[in-house]
C-alpha cells in the first residue's frame, strides 16, 4: 500500500525544477524591464540633464513613486505613460531592481 506522501515524494524533484528555472530567468526579465528605465535614468548614476538618480534609493519609495505616475497621482511628462505598461509584480521588482544598485 502505498502512503499519500509518496507521491508528493515522487513529484517533488520535478516541482523543485521547475520553480528553480522561473526563478532562474526572472534575473534576466527584470534587468530587460529595467532597461527602459537605464535609457533615462542610467544604470547606476542619473544621466545629465536633470534626470534624478534612481539607482540606491530605497525600494518602497520607487515602488510608491511607479504606481503613483501609473495612476497619474504624480504628475509627468512621460513616466505616467511608462509606468502604465508594467503591472504592479513588475512594478515591485524593478523598484528592488534599482533599489540595490549602487549610486
Amino acid at each position: 500500500m502505498r502512503r499519500p506522501y509518496f507521491r508528493f515524494v515522487a513529484i517533488a524533484p520535478l516541482i523543485l525544477t521547475s520553480v528553480a528555472a522561473v526563478y532562474a530567468q526572472q534575473p534576466d526579465e527584470v534587468r530587460g524591464m529595467a532597461a527602459t528605465c537605464t535609457n533615462c535614468h542610467g544604470a547606476e548614476s542619473g544621466k545629465p540633464g536633470g534626470m534624478p538618480v534612481i539607482a540606491g534609493k530605497p525600494r518602497r519609495e520607487l515602488s510608491q513613486q511607479l504606481k503613483e505616475f501609473r495612476s497619474g497621482a504624480r504628475p509627468a511628462t512621460l513616466m505616467h505613460q511608462l509606468a502604465r505598461g508594467f503591472t504592479d509584480e513588475q512594478l515591485e521588482q524593478l523598484a528592488a531592481y534599482f533599489s540595490e544598485l549602487r549610486k
